[in-house]
């Protein structure tokens, strides 16, 4: 068995209610060496207090509120690991999560990330869905090796199914605090350009979802907003591999997406000239959408309105 330390990092923000049920899920791994470190991203609740109960368990850290981005990257700072892992506050590990990828990357020294199966747990905890099940899920298809072809068509993942050698972390240079949402996403594209993943099929980790998930509560302009930020990064970055002929058809379908969503929230806001501007950048990428055409009436009849 190896004797790696494995740094566990835990970002948070006003989830008391939640956070206890993720350190636990860290404290109870059957994998000793570990270090949890949990970043208070400027809670206003009772998080400090639900905490202190850990001691010197965990360690832990305030910081004024600056996102999601900035609290792993404080994490980064603090970790100590030969591996790194994330953990949402209200997610948890299964006991053997963490054994099971230390092994595994011990195991396969060419590989310099790896990542497991999860299942997506209701408000009443039930498990609705294993995260293979969805198409667009790089464990459907079992992928390893170089995946950055297939990130850039689409093909997601969350940071709790992730382990990390130090090494590549340290090549990524943590996370960009200039995304308020897709921070991970663009992290995980990253670490795709940079390192060979490695895939174990087992579910080794739960995802919640409950009102208070970023992913339902989120404002949808804030989140196209950074989506855009987020697509003029990837042509920058990736502009060889978006040429491959089959990265580049999945890249047209989400360019035309992105921009339809842009200007259907610019309508709702009243920017009719910028709304038709980015429908017609839409339909440049994608001239035969049903949710492009019937956006068009809508920026006709508001026209008509006025």
């Amino acid at each position: 068995m190896s004797t790696a330390l494995v740094s566990i990092i835990i970002p948070t923000y006003n989830y008391a209610a939640y956070i206890g049920k993720a350190v636990e899920s860290a404290l109870k791994q059957t994998y000793s060496n570990i270090e949890i470190i949990v970043v208070d991203d400027g809670s206003t609740d009772n998080t400090k207090d639900v905490l202190q109960k850990y001691g010197d368990k965990l360690v832990y850290i305030q910081q004024n509120n600056q996102g999601a981005a900035a609290a792993r990257n404080r994490g980064l700072e603090e970790a100590k690991g030969d591996y790194i892992c994330f953990l949402d506050a209200d997610d948890t590990y299964y006991p053997n999560n963490i054994a099971e990828k230390v092994g595994f990357l011990e195991a396969h020294q060419s590989l310099d990330w790896c990542y497991s199966n999860w299942v997506w747990v209701d408000k009443k905890g039930k498990e609705v869905m294993r995260g293979d099940e969805p198409e667009v899920s790089l464990a459907h298809i079992k992928a390893q090796g170089d995946v950055l072809p297939l990130a850039l068509q689409g093909y997601r993942l969350g940071t709790n199914v992730f382990m990390f050698r130090k090494v590549l972390v340290d090549k990524l240079q943590g996370f960009d605090v200039r995304l308020k949402v897709l921070e991970d996403y663009d992290y995980y594209l990253r670490a795709a350009a940079l390192g060979k993943l490695g895939y174990i099929d087992q579910v080794l980790c739960a995802i919640y979802q409950h009102e208070d998930s970023l992913g339902t509560g989120c404002n949808k302009a804030v989140a196209y907003r950074n989506r855009w930020r987020m697509h003029k990064k990837i042509q920058h970055m990736f502009a060889e591999t978006l040429q491959q002929p089959i990265v580049f058809k999945a890249w047209r379908k989400q360019q035309a997406d992105l921009y339809r969503n842009l200007a259907d929230t610019m309508l709702v806001q009243g920017y009719l000239r910028r709304a038709k501007v980015f429908l017609g950048f839409s339909l440049a990428n994608d001239c035969r959408q049903w949710g492009a055409l019937l956006l068009w009436w809508k920026i006709v009849w508001a026209r008509v309105k006025l």
